[in-house]
């Protein structure tokens, strides 16, 4: 029996960012057979040492990725039908047009064959959000709304335009829209797009199908006490130099429930020359301000915790920054 090949959408609004983070994925050494399948081939910057063939409609890149132009509209699901069966891939991403409602795309998969449709298997939907701009995007345009609100997942792009104000309407508003989705950013480095490869092409249920995670703290029995059956206790550390904007990282830590035990460690505010710390020791979680930085201004926190997931940590928190590409 043939495997289905899971396919993720990457949506997001006119200037998000999406073609940028599919160029930092198809660049990243993940080893993983990717058919990325585009609206406009010619705005995928790959570094021409990747490039293995070059045909009309066909990219092909040494790592084993394909990538495809197609038109959304008129051949989405015989192209992704097509793709499947000629390259083989592991995973198939769709990057949407700016103002496309994926919701409108899932629905649609209803309209193939039943063999094609049996050899896919959605794998959750990535909202690419503008940090500068992305809250008055959302106030102004239904398209973005509804890109939100069919993601689980979120990807904020762009933090290095915005500055505090900006990002903290900008995250309320995902909030809002997107309660159950995980928010998450990366910094422009290496280690970053690896991290953000592996997350964009992790298969998730999607919306309808909340899975429990970073952002899942209705899941917590508060008469139980602090550790739950079958958990393990875990640590996690996060380290950055970037300015964090502190609400943020509240709500990051306070959105882990009981299962963050203890937290403890300097964080660099933005706007705020002296250093912040935060610490976590019962149920209590504060941010003291106003300290003397013992070395260098830069955030090293450590938490401590019931099956903490420091790779969606780091995430979370990266998403936080400000003034950071």
């Amino acid at each position: 029996m043939t495997d289905r090949v899971p396919f993720t959408i990457l949506t997001g609004f006119l200037g998000a960012g999406k073609t940028t983070t599919l160029n930092r994925m198809l660049s990243a050494p993940h080893g993983r057979r990717v058919a990325v399948l585009v609206n406009e081939l010619g705005r995928i910057a790959i570094d021409s040492k990747l490039i293995v063939y070059r045909g009309g409609d066909v990219l092909e890149l040494a790592g084993g990725c394909v990538c495809c132009k197609l038109d959304v509209k008129n051949d989405l699901w015989d192209g992704i039908a097509e793709i499947v069966a000629r390259a083989r891939p592991d995973q198939v991403v769709l990057e949407t047009t700016g103002v496309a409602e994926p919701d409108a795309i899932i629905e649609g998969l209803e309209r193939l064959p039943a063999a094609a449709r049996a050899r896919i298997a959605p794998a959750g939907v990535i909202c690419v959000i503008d940090a500068e701009a992305g809250s008055a995007q959302l106030d102004r345009h239904d398209e973005a709304r509804a890109q939100v609100e069919a993601a689980d997942r979120v990807l904020l792009r762009k933090l290095d335009r915005a500055d505090a104000s900006q990002l903290a309407a900008t995250r309320a508003r995902i909030a809002t829209l997107g309660p159950h989705a995980e928010l998450a950013s990366f910094p422009d480095s290496d280690d970053g797009a690896m991290a953000m490869t592996a997350w964009l092409l992790e298969p998730r249920a999607g919306r309808q199908r909340a899975r429990p995670g970073l952002h899942d703290h209705h899941d917590h029995d508060h008469g139980r006490g602090h550790h739950h059956a079958g958990s393990q206790l875990s640590a996690a550390v996060f380290v950055d130099d970037a300015p964090l904007l502190a609400d943020a990282v509240m709500d990051v830590l306070a959105n882990l429930g009981q299962r963050l035990i203890r937290a403890k460690g300097f964080v660099r505010l933005v706007g705020e020359r002296d250093a912040g710390f935060v610490e976590r020791a019962g149920t209590t979680l504060e941010l003291r301000r106003g300290l003397a930085w013992p070395g260098e201004p830069r955030t090293e926190l450590v938490l401590i915790g019931d099956d903490l997931d420091e790779a969606a940590l780091r995430r979370a928190l990266w998403a936080c920054r400000v003034g950071a590409p």
